[in-house]
């Protein structure tokens, strides 16, 4: 029997703080300054070595991210609009991440991105913001939510507005992919055109995955520097 995710409400209150993260990508500058992670030499660490994650766009995109504690986001985005993103929150159901069937696991996917990561980061950053398509996926060898959502004015791309002449951002759509790791749950997200098939970023989505790697909860934090991390991996 699938199961209703337990404490939307902390969820929601955990969110809530790192939900300014996407701020330039969603032409929303933030008010509040968090934690930052770090990128050099084309990789990124999150703040507290949650995980790292090798940028898709190259060794010079920019980067913006914003972390509270263990929740928070980063995004990749290059001058050609493309965009890749990563938003984390630590588990908030008790079986999230448990050896559950795989209703249980789907149903608690889908409760994450429902009941804060979407109106939190999304919603309330760009009303009119919705997901237009979603279901239950088999991703990386695991169960997954996957989607895609329609943002208004939320790409990172602009065109002249033909009244005005003014700048105008154009909308976004994102397909994203919900799945647990550990002790945490992530989205990962993509730029996608909205005339192709639903699902078809799946594929890029696969290979940014695997660009991801993600620190074990019993994992000792080792403060490494970017030449420890250059140097393992020549």
């Amino acid at each position: 029997m699938a199961r209703k995710s337990h404490g939307p409400a902390k969820l929601a209150q955990a969110a809530a703080t790192a939900a300014f993260t996407l701020s330039l990508a969603l032409a929303i500058r933030p008010a509040l300054a968090l934690e930052r992670g770090e990128f050099q030499g084309g990789t990124y660490i999150a703040p507290g070595q949650i995980f790292s994650v090798k940028s898709p766009l190259g060794p010079n995109p920019w980067v913006i991210d914003s972390f509270d504690r263990s929740a928070g986001a980063v995004t990749f985005v290059d001058e050609a609009g493309g965009l890749y993103g990563v938003i984390c929150t630590p588990n908030f159901d008790v079986l999230a991440g448990a050896p559950n069937d795989a209703e249980t696991d789907l149903a608690i996917l889908r409760n994450w991105l429902h009941d804060a990561t979407f109106p939190l980061f999304f919603e309330r950053q760009l009303p009119g913001a919705v997901i237009v398509q979603e279901g239950a996926a088999t991703f990386e060898g695991r169960p997954a939510w996957i989607g895609v959502m329609h943002l208004p004015h939320g790409s990172s791309r602009f065109h002249n507005d033909p009244e005005t002449g003014l700048p105008v951002r154009e909308d976004s759509y994102r397909g994203l992919v919900v799945f647990s790791r550990d002790e945490h749950t992530y989205l990962i997200m993509t730029e996608v055109a909205p005339d192709v098939p639903w699902n078809s970023f799946l594929p890029k989505l696969s290979e940014f995955y695997r660009g991801i790697s993600f620190r074990s909860p019993d994992a000792p934090l080792v403060l490494q520097t970017f030449a420890d991390v250059q140097d393992a991996g020549n």
